[in-house]
């Protein structure tokens, strides 16, 4: 989501741009999977080793070892992502490019903990049930209050939990096809300031220096508004499964858009300036009011491979395209009537992530995993780079393995590096008071990803 930015000064940014630092292109989590982890992600679509393929592709559990299995797995995500060489000023016509003071905000990435819930059971000898709890889009940022780009971003959080039923048909020995139903929750908030000064000069000069509200870009003189909503939507995902020999396997999967309708509140907090000014002249504006917005989190298409070179080592390969294009404005609509409904124009590109990556066992209990993968960004130019998503290129080197404990009990163990290409900035906000933050983003994430699998 993405937020609005209201009409007569009024600046509040997008409910979009929600989870800054985020592992996969936009604000989408690709970490389903701890032991896919270790291989970047590669070959997920047809994998077997346990029931976390299930989310890349549901037609992989017909091939699974039979009977039940359950998989808990959390992934740590530590990302960072810090503002360089930050300018930033006021944009807006008349106001003279007044300088917004504050530092370049500290680092943006917060510390996050992913879950996953996998189980898969057989109905038959064919047919096999699963059901996954998941976390597909989000993560945060968070800046310091008094930062240069306050007026774009200070808090963003998006948080999703998607339940995922899905049942596989393995039609023969070669061939299984899949299908499941996402009930799909999102939550989403965000904070940022708004610069009392500018809309006072914006709508009544003559009586800021008496208010206090002649500076525009002082911090102290600042208001804020947070905004919230929510909103449960339904979607669906489809596999396929082919075996054309026996080193060979090929999946291909498409998990559909989901269309979310949010609604929640806009509350906003005004400085005793602004509020004295907006009082007297009897004004609603910058007062709580209800907000809906609409946001279609994209479908994607995966086709994956794996191939068993020697009785030791397995070779995988993915690539994935995710239509990110739909995002290109999001429209934010308050329930008050002075407040103008806002739009943000995202101008998103469609994303491909490419992955490959090797399994090799050590011996009957270990097995040691490696991938590389290039994940493309959804954002092509620097204007349309907000502080909320710092979007760049992202290339992932990965390590890990898996030990079976026991018969019936399986530790899977991933790390990622992931390097992010430098981040351009030059972004300026869409209200009628506008603000211009301009800077150079340095990002890097680490993952650590553990899961255990029991079989029943």
């Amino acid at each position: 989501m993405r937020a609005k930015n209201g009409v007569k000064g009024v600046v509040v940014a997008s409910l979009l741009g929600l989870a800054g630092n985020v592992q996969a292109a936009g604000f989408a989590l690709i970490e389903q999977s701890a032991s896919g982890m270790g291989n970047a992600l590669a070959g997920m679509g047809v994998g077997s080793d346990d029931p976390s393929s299930q989310y890349f592709n549901p037609a992989t559990m017909a091939f699974m070892n039979k009977g039940t299995q359950l998989t808990l797995g959390g992934h740590v995500i530590a990302p960072t992502a810090t503002l360089h060489n930050e300018s930033a000023h006021n944009a807006t016509t008349g106001f003279g490019n007044a300088v917004v003071s504050g530092s370049g905000g500290g680092n943006a990435g917060s510390l996050s903990f992913v879950p996953n819930l996998y189980v898969k059971t057989d109905f038959n000898d064919d047919i096999a049930f699963g059901l996954s709890v998941t976390v597909p889009f989000g993560l945060s940022t968070e800046y310091s209050d008094g930062w240069a780009g306050r007026y774009h971003a200070l808090e963003s959080k998006v948080e999703t939990i998607n339940v995922n039923p899905v049942v596989s048909w393995k039609l023969n020995e070669r061939l299984s096809i899949g299908g499941g139903v996402s009930v799909q929750y999102v939550k989403a908030k965000l904070t940022n300031a708004i610069d009392s000064s500018a809309i006072c000069l914006g709508t009544a000069p003559g009586s800021c220096a008496a208010l206090g509200l002649s500076t525009p870009g002082n911090a102290a003189t600042d208001s804020y508004v947070k905004l919230e909503g929510d909103d449960i939507s339904l979607g669906f995902n489809l596999g396929v499964v082919f075996k054309p020999n026996e080193q060979t396997t090929l999946g291909l999967a498409y998990r559909s858009m989901i269309e979310q309708n949010l609604d929640g509140k806009a509350k906003f907090r005004r400085s005793a300036g602004l509020n004295a000014l907006l009082n007297g002249a009897g004004s609603k504006l910058l007062t709580n009011t209800d907000i809906q917005a609409q946001v279609d989190l994209p479908e994607n298409v995966s086709l994956s491979g794996a191939f068993q070179a020697t009785p030791d080592l397995e070779l995988l390969a993915d690539v994935t395209w995710t239509n990110w294009s739909r995002f290109k404005e999001l429209r934010i609509d308050f329930d008050n009537p002075v407040q103008a409904d806002g739009v943000t124009t995202e101008n998103w590109d469609d994303s491909w992530r490419y992955s490959i990556g090797a399994n090799y066992q050590l011996n009957p209990s270990v097995t040691l995993r490696t991938g590389i993968a290039y994940d493309e960004t959804v954002i092509s130019d620097k204007q349309h780079r907000t502080p909320r998503i710092p979007d760049q290129n992202r290339t992932w080197l990965a390590f890990g393995a898996s030990w079976a404990m026991s018969p019936t009990n399986k530790l899977d163990v991933g790390y990622a590096h992931l390097f992010i290409k430098d981040a351009k900035l030059d972004n300026t906000t869409e209200s009628s008071v506008k603000h211009n933050l301009s800077g150079e983003y340095n990002a890097s994430v680490d993952i650590l990803s553990v899961q255990l699998t029991h079989s029943f």
